[in-house]
């Protein structure tokens, strides 16, 4: 495994899409004449539909509700994902999907590919938190996210990759697992990146920790007016009541925000840890707690 957090100043290129066989997904936020987000615009094309807009909390009506629709039955070889969010000034925005995400077998030469282009407004918050990433026996999936981040903008963004269908014995037998972040300011300067390759092929699980914790997930905090050393400590105390959960954390440069690393024996708790850094991210921002969000 190789995890990294790049310098801005090596400003890499994203990886090439190929547009032929793209999927693509687009929704822009804006702000209603009472000043609560809506959906000003959307476009999807198949196999991406968009719910409606939701208000799942009525303490927090500002914030609105949304849910990625996908109908296939996964990434295949060669298929490309292309998904684009954009936040106007103040809005604000809680997105995630119905259900994982799934990457089938396909040959060591082909791959598929997700990528995201993410802006985030003046004063915008967007909480970005997807079901699972799941790689079968013999998958490729490279996954790339460009974010725009005004200052005054804030950003949860959580992933989630298990490495099989551990149930039936599977458990890091893909080919390859690439996921690059990469976050800039509105004016294009490289605040900060983030970078991890996983190797698949079964080696993984001769390690103890790897067998023992194999759901791999990460949390990105930015939070430009909060008291990151409360959230931190807030969190390392979570990690210590769970006993098939280990964390790491790291501040991030240029920016107030850290980022999170996360080991879990299993989903159920990768996700109630991603749920309380966000309630707990909200709190500090003095904003009511994360609702049930219905799956």
């Amino acid at each position: 495994m190789v995890a990294e957090l790049i310098n801005p100043s090596m400003n890499p290129s994203l990886v090439a899409l190929d547009r032929a066989s793209s999927h693509q997904l687009s929704v822009r936020i804006g702000l209603d004449r009472n000043h609560q987000s809506f959906v000003q615009r959307q476009y999807a094309t198949y196999p991406f539909r968009l719910s409606r807009a939701l208000r799942l909390d009525p303490t927090d009506p500002h914030r609105t509700y949304l849910y990625i629709m996908n109908s296939s039955p996964g990434l295949l070889a060669g298929d490309v994902f292309q998904i684009s969010v954009r936040l106007l000034d103040r809005t604000a925005l809680y997105l995630t999907d119905q259900s994982a995400t799934k990457v089938h077998q396909m040959a060591a030469d082909y791959c598929a590919r997700i990528h995201y282009e993410v802006e985030i407004g003046s004063g915008a918050s967007l909480e970005y938190a997807p079901e699972p990433i799941i790689l079968y026996r013999d998958a490729n999936l490279k996954q790339t996210m460009r974010v725009t981040l005004a200052p005054t903008g804030s950003l949860f963004l959580s992933d989630m990759m298990v490495p099989g269908r551990l149930a039936r014995g599977e458990c890091f037998h893909f080919h390859h697992y690439i996921n690059r972040l990469n976050v800039y300011t509105p004016d294009g300067n490289l605040i900060f990146a983030d970078a991890m390759q996983l190797k698949g092929n079964g080696q993984q699980h001769l390690s103890p920790l790897f067998a023992s914790q194999p759901i791999l997930a990460s949390i990105i905090l930015v939070l430009p007016d909060g008291d990151l050393h409360t959230l931190s400590l807030e969190l390392e105390q979570f990690a210590q009541t769970q006993t098939d959960v280990m964390v790491a954390s790291s501040l991030l440069p240029n920016c107030n925000g850290f980022l999170v690393r996360v080991m879990a024996s299993n989903v159920p708790i990768a996700k109630a840890y991603i749920n309380h850094a966000l309630t707990k991210m909200r709190q500090l921002n003095g904003q009511p707690a994360l609702p049930e969000v219905p799956k």
